[in-house]
């Protein structure tokens, strides 16, 4: 009877569902070079998709880039790439054939903006975006930078960055993925080939790659579509100019922790440093990075304020006349 009882016990085990292998681009690190050659297939087999809905953006005599993520001949860009709304754009498509488009809205906050396609083609190629509201890419994740620096190409083809995510707000995501000149507004994948944000700002630095992040494009979008202009100055619209400090910075459990100044920038001509910790302006207890940032927003240019930071453990508080951006 012991024997039996065993007998059946194991098979019952046997049967068992087996635990769904995870894929090399959902651990922490690949661990083996079949896990490098899983990466590399898995890039290779969305990236077709991804470089054919990816466009270059032509206004005047200034380049960028976007994502058809339509039929009807939506593209995503970036604000600063879009421009004042119904400005004529120049859309040409991975193929070379060359379309007529507009400007649609823009946000000057979140450098957010959208492309209308005026007379789309039957077979314009399109990809996935994500429409979430909320969830954002996890730090880690694997990513796809796609773009067209200094323009459409045939010969070469769209420029391709494999990275990954560095940090991540409703605004924007932070990754590893080198930009250039003309990549602004171009896509940024998962690695299921769908599209998770936005080029934004340019660094010199390779972890200092900034892109919109789709839940601003969500929190805007009948705004964006309707072809308004929400934040900044574009043009002659009359909109206030924002305060500018001129830091990138991250979150860290004592606040914001200083990854760039920039050169020539409020921030900089005040001392402040990278790798500072900024705790207070003024009176107010900065806890991280997105909460520098919305208080800088509700200051004015030129307001003078006391930034309290750590610096090699001590205590310093300097004196910043914001800027204007």
């Amino acid at each position: 009877m012991p024997k039996i009882i065993f007998t059946i016990t194991t098979l019952l085990a046997l049967c068992q569902p087996l635990h769904a292998v995870v894929p090399a681009w959902e651990k922490e690190a690949p661990e083996t070079v079949a896990d490098l050659l899983a990466i590399q297939k898995q890039v290779q087999k969305v990236l077709p998709k991804c470089m054919a809905a990816t466009v270059t953006l032509q206004m005047g005599g200034s380049s960028g880039s976007g994502v058809v993520v339509n039929k009807e001949g939506l593209v995503l860009t970036a604000g600063h790439v879009s421009g004042k709304p119904g400005r004529a754009v120049k859309v040409i498509l991975a193929d070379g054939r060359e379309l007529k488009g507009k400007a649609l809205g823009m946000n000057g906050k979140t450098d957010s903006g959208l492309v209308q396609i005026t007379d789309p083609p039957k077979d314009l190629p399109v990809i996935e975006y994500d429409k979430s509201k909320e969830e954002l890419p996890g730090i880690g994740q694997w990513c796809i930078a796609v773009g067209n620096p200094g323009g459409l190409d045939k010969d070469r083809g769209a420029v391709v960055r494999v990275g990954r995510i560095i940090s991540a707000t409703k605004d924007t995501l932070r990754t590893d993925c080198m930009l250039l000149g003309g990549d602004s507004g171009g896509p940024l994948f998962d690695f299921n080939g769908v599209v998770i944000g936005i080029h934004s700002r340019i660094s010199s630095r390779p972890d200092q790659n900034m892109h919109v992040a789709m839940p601003a494009f969500q929190a805007d979008w009948d705004t964006l579509i309707n072809s308004k202009v929400i934040g900044g100055r574009i043009g002659g619209n009359p909109q206030p100019d924002r305060a500018f400090l001129g830091v990138f910075t991250e979150d860290n459990e004592k606040g914001a922790l200083v990854l760039e100044v920039r050169e020539g920038s409020p921030a900089a001509k005040a001392g402040i440093q990278k790798d500072d910790i900024i705790q207070k302006i003024d009176d107010t207890e900065i806890k991280g990075a997105e909460a520098l940032t919305d208080e800088i927003r509700k200051m004015k240019p030129k307001a003078k304020v006391k930034v309290s930071l750590i610096r090699d453990g001590k205590e310093k508080v300097l004196e910043v006349e914001l800027g204007a951006r």
